[in-house]
């Protein structure tokens, strides 16, 4: 039986307009730029690294976030009434906005740690970051994201404020836990992993170090491009934590007020702005990744027959300087 429910958003169409026109630009970017990732690295698949992994999963976050949820927003700026089929739409939509909040963080986490294992100790990681292993982690942070986003569906009502937006402010309780352990924790990891391996573990810091630390990073410390990948990912960490933090602020900003009523900037809920923000990072992070993250951007090159063309002028450029010598 098809329901006919109040949409979440009651703008006029002048109010629309601007969210339109933003949502649309992420949509469109968004899954432009993480569908390239995922298809690229499917189809490189036999030369993938342990990271490829994990970033494979991370943009297929994103890519249905963009394909799911961005829509609906579009479909409630325009008109305050939509169908739903028993609010369906509604709840998975609010599912999508909380596991884009928590799962790109933890695959971004493990990128780091792989990364960082590789490092610290070589002989070590072939055995935690194994095929086998790698597979049951993505697994493992697609089942927790997609369950602890499952409570607020069924465990208590949620308030009319928030319909179809990610609940962080009915059950202080349920959301200390999701924020401390799926947020901050795997956060927290990442950006050590990321500091200690771009700034930290270089050779010019470790002049004080023992020995054999600094035999370990003279030989392994990064450089070149394996540097630039690591500051490529801390920086779409960075993207996402900025982007995100709005949302998780204001949300625990109204779960502390004492009446609960929601945030407005004029007739549009702030709620919503913070949610806009926060799906903006799904476009940055497939942009930063395609054009920063040196191996896939390499990957790209190929497929659309670039890399050739610049080898093939860097030949003549030798060419033509040694005829001149």
């Amino acid at each position: 039986m098809t329901v006919q429910s109040e949409g979440p958003l009651h703008l006029s169409l002048e109010e629309s307009i601007p969210f339109l026109t933003i949502l649309t630009i992420i949509g469109v970017t968004s899954i432009a730029t993480n569908l390239l990732i995922v298809g690229i690295i499917c189809k490189n698949s036999r030369h993938r690294k342990i990271q490829d992994l994990f970033t494979l999963h991370s943009s297929l976050v994103d890519l249905l976030t963009a394909s799911i949820v961005v829509p609906f927003w579009i479909l409630s700026a325009i008109h305050s009434q939509i169908y739903f089929v028993g609010d369906i739409y509604c709840k998975v939509s609010a599912t999508m906005s909380f596991v884009e909040l928590v799962a790109p963080v933890m695959f971004l986490m493990l990128v780091a740690t792989s990364r960082h294992c590789s490092i610290v100790d070589r002989k070590a990681f072939p055995r935690i970051f194994s095929d086998s292993k790698s597979r049951l982690m993505v697994v493992f942070v697609w089942l927790v994201s997609i369950l602890i986003s499952i409570p607020p569906h069924f465990a208590w009502p949620v308030s009319p404020e928030i319909h179809c937006l990610p609940d962080l402010i009915t059950n202080s309780w349920y959301t200390t836990a999701v924020l401390a352990f799926c947020l901050l924790l795997p956060l927290s990891a990442a950006f050590y992993t990321h500091i200690h391996a771009i700034f930290i573990f270089q050779p010019e810091r470790m002049k004080t170090a023992n020995d054999s630390t600094k035999r370990r990073c003279e030989r392994y410390a990064l450089r070149g491009c394996e540097r630039t990948t690591q500051k490529a990912f801390f920086s779409i960490l960075i993207i996402h934590t900025v982007c995100w933090a709005p949302y998780t602020c204001v949300a625990l900003a109204q779960a502390m007020t004492d009446d609960g009523k929601m945030f407005y900037l004029g007739n549009v809920p702030v709620h919503f702005i913070a949610l806009v923000v926060g799906l903006t990072g799904t476009s940055l992070k497939g942009v930063v990744s395609c054009f920063e993250v040196p191996h896939l951007k390499e990957l790209i090159k190929k497929q659309f027959g670039c890399a050739e063309q610049v080898e093939n002028d860097h030949e003549e450029n030798e060419e033509n300087a040694s005829q001149e010598v």
